[in-house]
């Protein structure tokens, strides 16, 4: 049993090791601490106590580190370690999750969607026409509009590139 204790601390520390630097300031890495030196303290003096305590709280740190995308890897390690620990010392302390009240439903009267009318389109509508204006600034304008066209622009050269590629278009 002491090995496997030491086996775990031994995970644990070379975790804290690693990353001390990048993660030391969140929240989930005061547990991490706390953890590693539990588990050293119950391998030195057997008294698995505080360790009850301790392992439900890392649990929910942990899982916190997991459901964080960016070091997810790093939580489920954490979180299998802390399994490992808890399988060792025979704590299977489970969250305790307090009852949810039940609320009271109240009935929700269904709206009232009314009834369906159908379109009736038995009246067409007369086309209107439209009339062409007869003023010259009109007729001018439409000229000059007709005049001022895009110059064309010169086609590249084709090179061996576009030979190969040309028949993906």
């Amino acid at each position: 049993m002491d090995k496997e204790i030491l086996a775990v601390h031994s995970t644990l520390h070379l975790i804290f090791h690693r990353n001390k630097n990048q993660h030391r300031r969140t929240k989930w890495w005061r547990w991490l601490s706390i953890l590693k030196r539990a588990t050293l303290d119950f391998a030195r003096s057997g008294v698995k106590s505080h360790l009850a305590t301790v392992i439900p709280r890392c649990y929910i740190a942990f899982s916190t580190v997991v459901a964080d995308n960016q070091f997810s890897t790093l939580g489920i390690v954490l979180l299998a370690t802390l399994a490992r620990l808890s399988k060792i010392t025979e704590i299977s302390h489970q969250l305790k999750m307090q009852p949810v009240s039940q609320s009271k439903i109240i009935p929700v009267a269904k709206e009232d969607l009314g009834e369906r009318i159908r379109r009736i389109d038995t009246v067409q509508l007369a086309p209107v026409k439209i009339s062409k204006s007869d003023s010259k600034a009109s007729k001018v304008s439409m000229e000059k509009l007709k005049d001022v066209s895009k110059p064309t622009k010169k086609k590249k050269k084709k090179n061996a590139i576009d030979d190969l590629f040309s028949g993906l278009f």
